[in-house]
């Protein structure tokens, strides 16, 4: 699972910085990190950005035999 919290801390900003590169309120953005508000896939993809994080996806090959 991925945690916004450490993502944020890994690219060096507080909650504040965050929220200002995104031009929301630090209190949004504080409901996205403790699950209070759901977060769009366009923010989190903006988080993802500003943070220069990056994730992998990978397809799962395995298949049910019957």
């Amino acid at each position: 699972m991925i945690n916004l919290k450490e993502i944020r801390k890994s690219c060096g900003l507080n909650q504040q910085e965050l929220a200002e590169r995104l031009g929301i309120t630090q209190q949004q953005y504080s409901r996205y990190e403790t699950n209070t508000n759901k977060i769009s896939l366009d923010m989190f993809l903006k988080i993802l950005d500003i943070c220069n994080y990056k994730i992998t996806l990978q397809k799962n090959d395995e298949t049910e035999k019957k």
